[in-house]
């Protein structure tokens, strides 16, 4: 299937963060990651090239997100937001692929290798569409048709809820990947939070001590429907935060 193997650090830290993934799960990783390592030598996917650290910092950080998704219910839908080669949106379609995930990237070249290893990995459960959040969030398809949006290094808090807020029903929510800088960007990101119908909020250390990672996770819970007029044109929430 690939010429990765599962690092035995995997499985072992797998068993620390107390998450379960079958052995087929984990050779469908192992096989997405071959994949998108041989695909970077030529189409930019990801700053990682060696191995053992794309393991950790691109499938395990992903996976960190399961315990966000224990909510969700079988059939329920995910969006992941500016996916670029499928972070997190791939590895967490095949560890619950009793979801349905949409994954949404504006360039044509990286949507291509997402439906490559859709075909190749044999995942039914995973949709890529090229467009831009700003676009699909007035779609009547996609606005406030998700129960969880995703998201990772994509840019500051702001901006990042006036992508995926607008995407997600009422009760649903906002999952993203963030660094130590988390706290005050989501301070800072007060007033958009406020327009845009987000309720709850927490921080999350996505890993317990004793791990060498900074990654935080914020869940921002949407409790009241996004005024009409947000999001706004492409490339306006990037240039003028709310």
């Amino acid at each position: 299937m690939s010429n990765l193997a599962v690092p035995d650090f995997i499985r072992a830290d797998l068993d620390k963060l107390e998450l379960s993934i079958a052995d087929d799960q984990l050779e469908a990783l192992a096989h997405y990651l071959h994949l998108l390592l041989e695909t970077n030598q030529r189409t930019n996917l990801t700053a990682v090239k060696d191995p053992d650290t794309a393991w950790r910092r691109l499938i395990l950080d992903s996976l960190t997100l399961l315990p966000g998704l224990e909510m969700l219910e079988a059939g329920n839908t995910v969006i992941d937001v500016g996916t670029g080669g499928g972070l997190p949106g791939i590895p967490l379609a095949i560890a619950r692929p009793d979801l349905s995930f949409t994954l949404i990237d504006a360039t044509g070249k990286k949507v291509a290798f997402l439906q490559s290893c859709v075909e190749a990995l044999g995942l039914k459960n995973v949709r890529p569409i090229q467009n831009r959040a700003e676009v699909l969030g007035h779609d009547p398809e996609h606005r406030q048709k998700y129960h969880l949006a995703t998201v990772r290094a994509v840019g500051k808090v702001a901006e990042i809820a006036e992508y995926c807020i607008p995407l997600i029903k009422t009760g649903g929510r906002m999952l993203a990947m963030k660094g130590a800088a988390a706290e005050s960007e989501l301070a800072d990101a007060g007033d958009a939070l406020a327009v845009l119908g987000a309720g709850d909020l927490a921080l999350i250390d996505a890993y317990p001590e004793g791990f060498d990672s900074e990654l935080i996770l914020i869940s921002i819970v949407k409790d009241r429907p996004t005024p009409r007029e947000y999001p706004r044109e492409p490339g306006t929430p990037r240039k003028t935060p709310l």
